[in-house]
């Protein structure tokens, strides 16, 4: 019992510690530069979007389709969580 005790101990403290360390990394990083990157994916997003309502080779569903599955590609990747409504609910 007080081995698995011990270990909660330790395994609590190792957390704490790596928290530190992953907040004063994140103090670090400048706001901006998050937020160019995040304008930097939405764009790239939208060119994919176009690129393919533009291909003939799609018909209106699966543009859709691939759409959606672009949008939430994007929400997942910032993990947004988005409620919306889907064609596919």
């Amino acid at each position: 019992m007080q081995d698995k005790r011990n270990n909660s101990v330790a395994l609590a403290l190792y957390h704490a510690a790596v928290g530190k360390i992953v907040l004063d990394y994140v103090e670090q990083i400048d706001s901006e530069a998050v937020e160019r990157a995040m304008e930097r994916r939405a764009v790239q997003t939208l060119e994919a979007m176009r690129r393919i309502l533009e291909d003939e080779r799609y018909t209106d569903p699966e543009c859709f389709e691939i759409i959606d599955d672009l949008v939430m590609q994007f929400f997942k990747e910032l993990e947004i969580k988005v409620e919306r409504h889907s064609e596919y609910d």
